[in-house]
């Protein structure tokens, strides 16, 4: 690396002053590119996407490949560099030229600028988005050694506050911003990503909903053929057209939260006024309760619905007031309480997976200038956020970080300095001697370094 003469000052100890340059040669603030090179390596995920985008550049010109640039920009957005400048720096980084399978002083193997990471993301087409979209719902199906006996699909819109001119971004009242609005789908099981879906900042419509779930649940179903799905998601996902959609697929249930009218209201005031009188009763006791939950189901068909399905309610009072709620299914089976609280209100832990997407690795940083390459930039982000989860689940599985969330890993085994040595026929790696998590990247490493996973993945 370049060296220069630029010296910072720092607060001086007893008889002797203190000083720094920039001379340190081959050191790197960043472990992480090689620990989610272990993790890429194992899972194939930048091979496939690299796969399912066709090179249409005149290669007498290309100097880094698109699976070059693919590892490149996923790693630096996976180890907190989501600025696509950033790799005009980090291009000459020893650690992130060993990631992408580069040796690391050698001057001819720098990595792509900013200037060819933004050419790369605008280049990308409909028919490029439609692949790497298909290519990560394949890499999800992937991840299972044998068909799972069930599946739960997470659906859940997220603000993308825009602060530009981008194409497609419309004020949303319910925000009350300038937005897009993606579509995001995660396993509820283990919190893996399924698909990203850039979108419009306008309020979803029912058809767009279940074009885009038509698409997922068929390449799904065509692997797994016998897997029960549920689809879970809250009230903008239960229109007609969505339901109607999974009501006409064998083996596959919904459950959605669903607004109230006026007939639903007639039809819970029976359970609504004996939770009113329970809570009554309740405040004259010692102890009284934080609140009184009823819960009750009965058919229900809207004017819009193509038949009649379950609708379950609860009748909640609080020392804040009432909190009526309704949400609809297909499901039989199992009482309206626990339909209630133990599988639809677990929905909401695909709100901490969006947080991990959108504030650990800034997959809300949509500002090219054409939607489609904001598109590909969302969908960069979310590859970065599989190879987060694929570590987290696999490589640090009963460790101290095997619940951690994106940032706090690329805190604490990302963000460590290492001198790069470069020999003949191997290179070493020197990390600091009082390194708090010297066990813990033992274990991790051990573990990347198998072939497969120690739970074999389903590559096809």
């Amino acid at each position: 690396m370049n060296s220069t003469s630029e010296q910072l000052r720092f607060a001086s100890i007893p008889a002797h002053s203190v000083r720094a340059d920039f001379a340190g040669g081959g050191l790197s603030s960043d472990l992480g590119p090689v620990l989610l090179r272990g993790v890429d390596l194992q899972i194939g995920l930048t091979k496939r996407l690299a796969a399912a985008l066709p090179d249409r550049r005149h290669q007498s010109y290309v100097s880094h490949s698109y699976h070059d640039l693919l590892t490149q920009r996923i790693y630096q957005i996976g180890c907190g560099y989501e600025d696509g400048n950033d790799a005009n720096s980090l291009r000459h980084d020893p650690m992130f030229k060993l990631g992408a399978a580069r040796l690391p002083f050698d001057a001819a193997a720098a990595l792509a600028s900013g200037a060819t990471i933004s050419r790369f993301e605008h280049a990308a087409s409909r028919q490029d988005i439609y692949r790497v979209s298909e290519a990560l719902v394949e890499q999800f199906i992937a991840n299972f050694a044998s068909p799972p006996k069930s599946l739960i699909l997470d659906l859940d819109h997220s603000e993308d506050a825009c602060y530009g001119q981008q194409p497609l971004a419309f004020y949303n009242h319910h925000y009350g911003s300038t937005c897009y609005l993606p579509l995001m789908i995660f396993d509820g099981h283990s919190g893996g990503l399924i698909a990203a879906v850039l979108r419009p900042g306008r309020r979803p419509f029912g058809e767009e909903n279940a074009m885009i779930m038509r698409r997922v649940l068929k390449r799904i179903r065509q692997h797994f053929p016998d897997t029960h799905i549920l689809v879970r998601g809250d009230g903008h996902f239960s229109g007609p057209e969505l339901m109607g959609l999974i009501d006409s697929m064998s083996n596959v249930d919904f459950i959605f939260g669903f607004a109230c009218n006026p007939k639903l209201l007639a039809m819970a005031e029976p359970t609504r006024l004996r939770a009113i009188d329970r809570w009554v009763a309740a405040q004259s006791q010692d102890v009284a309760p934080n609140a009184v939950r009823l819960f009750d189901e009965f058919t229900y068909k809207a004017r819009s619905w193509p038949r009649a399905w379950r609708v379950l309610l609860k009748a909640e009072v609080m020392a804040l007031g009432e909190n009526t709620r309704f949400i609809v299914t297909s499901l039989p089976g199992l009482d309206a309480g626990m339909l209630y609280e133990d599988i639809y209100c677990a929905r909401g832990q695909a709100e901490n997976y969006i947080k991990h997407l959108k504030d650990d690795l800034a997959a809300d940083r949509t500002s090219c200038t054409s939607f489609l390459a904001n598109c590909m930039r969302l969908l960069l982000h979310a590859a970065a956020y599989i190879l987060h989860q694929q570590l987290r689940t696999e490589g640090l599985r009963h460790t101290a970080l095997s619940q951690a969330q994106p940032s706090t890993v690329i805190a604490k085994l990302f963000k460590i300095a290492v001198q790069v040595r470069q020999y003949k026929n191997k290179i070493v790696l020197h990390l600091p001697s009082a390194c708090p998590v010297k066990h813990l990247l033992q274990t991790l490493t051990e573990r990347l370094c198998l072939t497969t996973p120690a739970r074999s993945l389903n590559s096809s």
